[in-house]
């Protein structure tokens, strides 16, 4: 299973069902009663594959190359329209997190496969290539 076809059912775990707008009335900080919409989703249930990934047991996995090089691990992942994996933002360069970087990969450069109980990630890139790519720089919640 690829990368992008565990992340896509992931995604679509997401987007599972219609979205319901219902109204609330609530207090603002001045005491004024307000209205707002809140959105609910019908609830779907669904069988998932035992070996579909889970974003918590991906993140943090090294990612090697196909020389079997250690080139970064993956990081974060980056979401779009609530459904969409749009990037894998791998960790690089640097050493024991000291100088390390970020860059954003398309999820079908990223060949993620079940190695035991967990996970063997490759991309087929060099350090240099990972290194001279343009940073993703965003401020990760502590």
């Amino acid at each position: 299973m690829t990368l992008k076809t565990a992340l896509a059912t992931a995604a679509l775990l997401l987007a599972c069902g219609p979205v319901l707008a219902q109204t609330a009335t609530q207090q603002d900080a001045t005491g004024a009663m307000t209205t707002q919409q809140v959105k609910t989703a019908t609830v779907q249930f669904i069988t998932l594959e035992p070996a579909a990934a889970v974003t918590s047991r991906i993140l943090g996995t090294k990612v090697t190359n196909a020389q079997n090089e250690s080139v970064g691990d993956i990081a974060d992942l980056v979401i779009v329209d609530g459904k969409t994996v749009q990037a894998v933002i791998l960790g690089v360069g640097g050493f024991l997190g000291i100088g390390e970087r970020y860059v954003a990969v398309s999820p079908d450069s990223v060949t993620l496969v079940r190695d035991g109980d967990g996970w063997k990630a490759s991309v087929n890139a060099t350090k240099d290539d990972l290194n001279k790519a343009p940073a993703f720089d965003y401020k990760k919640k502590s």
